[in-house]
């Protein structure tokens, strides 16, 4: 039946200690929090694209690093 081939739910997967959020379509399984992290690299690497096009680039990298508050290294 269609409905139970493509059934889908949220659930929890265990990677070593930690509890990771998992979204589940059919036989597919996505991790919500490396998902959220593709998404905002996306966002990011758009935004820099953007600034280079309008002639204002920055450092690659750099709006990821102001947002997330992660130190250049």
């Amino acid at each position: 039946m269609l409905s139970e081939k493509y059934n889908h739910r949220f659930d929890w997967e265990r990677d070593g200690d930690e509890r990771r959020p998992v979204y589940i379509a059919g036989p597919y399984g996505v991790d919500l929090i490396a998902a959220e992290e593709a998404a905002f690299r996306l966002v990011c690497d758009a935004y820099e694209a953007l600034r280079l096009d309008e002639g204002n680039p920055v450092p690659r990298g750099w709006t990821y690093e102001v947002q997330r508050g992660t130190p250049r290294g």
